[in-house]
């Protein structure tokens, strides 16, 4: 096995079928050094991911949705 597939992270991307938007974010981020340049990739990542969150298995993602829809709501 590679060490990229060994990494968690990138598995659990993988399994949500995120994996190009997760790409682009990365992209974004190593062309302008600012992830506040990178909100609509960020976006776009995010909602895949939630979209297809139980494939990705992950607890704290469903927590974090959850605060963002309360913040989202003040």
């Amino acid at each position: 096995m590679s060490e990229e597939e060994e990494d968690p992270y990138n598995a659990r991307i993988e399994r949500t079928g995120c994996a190009q938007e997760n790409e682009d974010l990365q992209i974004c981020f190593y062309d302008k050094k600012d992830w506040r340049l990178c909100q609509e990739e960020m976006k776009r990542f995010r909602q895949c991911f939630q979209a297809n969150s139980k494939n990705a298995g992950s607890v704290e993602l469903k927590a974090s949705e959850k605060q963002q829809k309360e913040e989202a709501t003040k």
